[in-house]
Formats: structure tokens, C-alpha cells, sequence
């Protein structure tokens, strides 16, 4: 249910200029996951703030610098902790 609440990633605003721009800045910039440091990185994680803040905020959210570089596991992981009710939560 969450998920089907969620929208795709472009209904969500992940579009041709996070693919372009925000993505591969915070992966060439932390190619090693920031967490665990072990792993290299496969997500681009928007932190400290979500991108719904940064958007909220009148800020680029497409913008590297709002974002880290995360292993799979240390992306779920983050995911389940700060989301517990799914991404709309």
C-alpha cells in the first residue's frame, strides 16, 4: 500500500536532472559508501535533509553537495530507520 502511495520516481521529482546531475555527482564524490566505508556506492541519498525538505526550503535539490553515497545494505538500512512507514511516512 505505502508503496503504491509512494508514485514513480518521476511523480516523486527524480527526474532527468538527478539522473544527470545530483547521481553521478554524489557517486563520483563518495565513491565508497560514507557509512560503512567498505562497500562502494550505488545509491545517492539525499541527507541530512530529504529532498522534500530541501524543495520545502526553497533549495536545489538536485544540488551534490545535499547528498552521500550509500551501499545497498547501508541505503535499506537508513531507509527503514528514518522511514518506518514507508517513504510517505
Amino acid at each position: 500500500e505505502a508503496e503504491a502511495k509512494r508514485g514513480t520516481a518521476r511523480q516523486r521529482g527524480y527526474g532527468r536532472v538527478h539522473e544527470q546531475r545530483f547521481r553521478p555527482g554524489v557517486l563520483n564524490r563518495d565513491p565508497v559508501c560514507v557509512l560503512c566505508r567498505t562497500q562502494p556506492s550505488v545509491h545517492a541519498d539525499h541527507h541530512p535533509l530529504s529532498r522534500r525538505d530541501l524543495q520545502a526550503q526553497g533549495l536545489d535539490a538536485d544540488d551534490p553537495k545535499y547528498g552521500r553515497g550509500l551501499c545497498h545494505t547501508c541505503h535499506s538500512s537508513e531507509t527503514a530507520q528514518h522511514q518506518p512507514g514507508g517513504w510517505h511516512a
